[in-house]
């Protein structure tokens, strides 16, 4: 019995500190550690810390954006050195080449790079060839005739009808009918892409005049004559394309738009 109060007392003690502790509880939990000056010296050191790693951060990605520039710029300057030198390496075993051969040699080999050259869309290099062609025959009408038709699919159309009708002229003094027609063919559609459709039925007919029964002029009077809304033209036109090519597929698409003018 006596052995049970030391237990009984230390139970009371613990009852009355608990006690205490519970009606503090409620103190210490809106407790702002901001207002302690310990916790708040810390809370600065930490800010200014962290602060600093923030600047160094910066110079760094300021430093690896200025390497980044220059390295792209030094490639550039190495790729550009390399191709120049390139090109330099190839014209001289290129003239090496052509050292000793006739001109005409000398032309049908730069035809070829510049067959070569167009198939690989390098057009910029193939109207070079052209031009080399053209300074050693000034009268090349292969070359003149060639470079009409580069410009015209550069959309050069101004440069591409002045080159044509260059051509045009070279073929003419030859007495080239096949030369001839097909050149007007292609001023045609220069001039049908410069809306000058009266001008490009003109270069037609002169096409026409040296091949009559060429289904591509043929074709490309008929729709010249449906955008002039020229309903006989038209009509005749159509009948001939229909004499010489009755499977054109286009046949029956026309017949419907030339009804409707």
């Amino acid at each position: 019995m006596y052995n049970i109060w030391p237990l009984i007392i230390i139970l009371i003690s613990l009852l009355v500190v608990l006690f205490i502790v519970m009606r503090r509880f409620p103190a210490l939990a809106v407790l702002d550690v901001d207002n302690i000056p310990e916790e708040k010296e810390q809370q600065i050191k930490e800010k200014i810390i962290k602060s600093r790693i923030k600047r160094k951060f910066s110079y760094l990605d300021k430093f690896f954006a200025l390497v980044g520039r220059l390295f792209l710029k030094i490639s550039k300057y190495i790729w550009d050195s390399l191709d120049n030198f390139k090109k330099k390496q190839e014209k001289k075993i290129e003239s090496s080449m052509l050292s000793g051969v006739g001109e005409g040699e000398q032309l049908r080999f730069l035809f070829n790079q510049v067959e070569t050259l167009i198939k690989e869309e390098k057009l910029e290099e193939a109207e070079q060839k052209l031009i080399e062609m053209i300074s050693l025959d000034d009268k090349n009408l292969l070359a003149f005739s060639e470079l009409g038709k580069l410009y015209h699919f550069e959309g050069k159309l101004q440069e591409a009808r002045q080159t044509l009708l260059y051509a045009l002229k070279l073929a003419e003094v030859e007495n080239l009918k096949t030369d001839q027609a097909e050149l007007n063919y292609n001023l045609s559609l220069i001039a049908k892409d410069l809306k000058d459709i009266d001008g490009a039925i003109l270069s037609l007919l002169k096409a026409l005049d040296k091949d009559a029964k060429n289904p591509r002029y043929l074709d490309l009077m008929l729709d010249l004559c449906i955008i002039k809304k020229d309903k006989n033209l038209a009509l005749e036109y159509l009948v001939r394309i229909k004499e010489v090519n009755p499977e054109n597929q286009n046949i029956l698409e026309w017949e419907r738009e030339v009804g409707n003018l």
